[in-house]
């Protein structure tokens, strides 16, 4: 074995493969791809002129050799990253970098006033500045730096970038109070003849062979699906103006649920199952590869999974 050739990467791919005996799952511990898996494996093995782990039934076994060397490989990447994260030792109370997070007005809504809140309590100096881009912008806006974070449903993200689920959630329809059609319930017949406003986030696209980049997207791709139809009358690339339209109009929309657990004062207005049935998404926080050994960025991420993740 050629000692100058051994990657700490290929050393975690090891030990993740010790832990799942099976390539996917352990591929979703270390946010790499199955294609990327099987190079990595197959390094590993012209490394140490051994198999190291062979297929069975119930996934992959470690070779005796793979076994003799593991304790090795493990106490050898503790002391590794314990040394780095000693000599990058973090405290919330002193930094006073700027972290930029991207997020819609909706996830303005309904995660802003918890995380300043939060911060203001254990990080005073720090400081936060939203970035709104086209879904189609946001790969290129982690990979870059420019963003540290990412907060909403988006399916896109995948290339280098590692993912955490916060909560799942679903559609829900909002109709004003004294609607003259929609009253008890909300029927198939009545959502299709309804006139309908429609979130548009800017930037995203609509075609039937675009890419899931929001839940408004989601929605009308498995509506087209399902052959349900729908008049939109009026698209709109923010929220906030929506619930003021649906009261002072026949129009109603259909939006995330968990809007409505953190939205207030909206009189004259009710909320109604859909009348057929709708995938139900996660909503998860992104981050580059770039920023995943980054002290403050870990320390960011592990506060937002504290504060919003679900069961």
């Amino acid at each position: 074995m050629d000692a100058s050739k051994i990657d700490l990467n290929l050393m975690q791919v090891f030990s993740a493969l010790m832990r799942e005996n099976n390539l996917t799952r352990a591929g979703f511990r270390l946010g790499l791809s199955q294609p990327a898996m099987s190079h990595a494996l197959g390094k590993l093995r012209k490394l140490t002129g051994d198999p190291l782990f062979v297929r069975v039934s119930s996934g992959m076994e470690p070779t005796d050799f793979a076994l003799r060397i593991s304790p090795n490989v493990e106490e050898g990447l503790k002391l590794l990253l314990g040394a780095v994260e000693g000599a990058a030792a973090f405290e919330p109370s002193r930094c006073d970098r700027t972290f930029q997070i991207l997020m819609s007005d909706i996830g303005e809504l309904v995660y802003l006033s918890r995380l300043v809140t939060r911060l203001m309590a254990v990080a005073p100096q720090v400081n936060v500045r939203v970035l709104q881009l086209p879904r189609e912008a946001y790969q290129d806006a982690l990979a870059s730096g420019e963003a540290d974070l990412a907060i909403g449903f988006l399916p896109a993200l995948k290339t280098s970038v590692y993912q955490q689920r916060l909560f799942t959630d679903s559609h829900i329809c909002l109709v004003r109070a004294d609607h003259p059609h929609i009253k008890k319930g909300l029927s198939q017949a009545q959502f299709s003849a309804a006139s309908h406003v429609v979130i548009e986030p800017a930037g995203s696209r609509y075609s039937g062979h675009a890419v899931q980049s929001s839940t408004t997207s989601l929605l009308e791709r498995h509506l087209s699906a399902s052959g349900v139809s729908r008049r939109v009358v009026l698209r709109v690339p923010h929220f906030t103006v929506v619930p003021a339209i649906v009261q002072q109009t026949d129009l109603i929309t259909t939006l995330p649920s968990y809007v409505l657990s953190y939205t207030r004062n909206l009189p004259n207005l009710k909320t109604f199952k859909l009348p057929f049935d709708v995938p139900s998404y996660d909503i998860k926080q992104f981050w580059h590869e770039r920023k995943h050994a980054d002290p403050a960025n870990r320390w960011l991420r592990k506060l937002v999974s504290e504060l919003f993740t679900k069961d």
